[in-house]
């Protein structure tokens, strides 16, 4: 294995029990956040999304703000989905489309609103490539369900 790439995946185990240990924060108090690194929301104990940012306060912010679209609001968007499907909208459709129609969009801002409510977790990572690689190791660590890697 390439020595470089070893001691970067080395290093997850480590990050990742800091991420887990590390103090719930809500939405309302989000002081001394890392800029830089790994963020994971949690609703009643259980893992549900982790996300990687260079802006870690503003891009946390943005996955709950009412006015946020589905490509800042990602994690809410899908939660989105799934709720609206239960709910009997057709979710069949391309995303702007859907976006736009004001059943699904009732539904949009209502998880907006569920994850502004949820606890967050972060832990600090600096280097663009240990974010990349820690997002996806969390990810599948915490077994989150929302979390999508498909390419677009």
């Amino acid at each position: 294995m390439n020595k470089k790439f070893k001691t970067k995946i080395d290093q997850l185990p480590r990050l990742f029990d800091q991420l887990a240990d590390s103090e719930p924060k809500i939405r309302t108090n989000l002081a001394n956040l890392p800029q830089k690194g790994v963020y994971a929301f949690f609703e009643r104990s259980r893992p549900m999304y982790v996300g990687r940012s260079n802006r870690m306060k503003d891009r946390i912010m943005e996955h709950g703000r009412p006015k946020s679209d589905r490509y800042n609001a990602t994690f809410a968007f899908r939660l989105a989905i799934e709720e609206a499907e239960k709910k009997g909208i057709d979710v069949n459709k391309p995303c702007a489309e859907l976006e736009k129609d004001p059943s699904f969009a009732e539904v949009f801002s209502e998880e907006k609103k569920r994850v502004s409510q949820m606890q967050i977790r972060t832990v600090e990572v600096n280097d663009s490539l240990e974010q990349t690689l820690f997002e996806i190791y969390a990810s599948v660590a915490f077994n989150t369900k929302y979390n999508d890697f498909t390419t677009h």
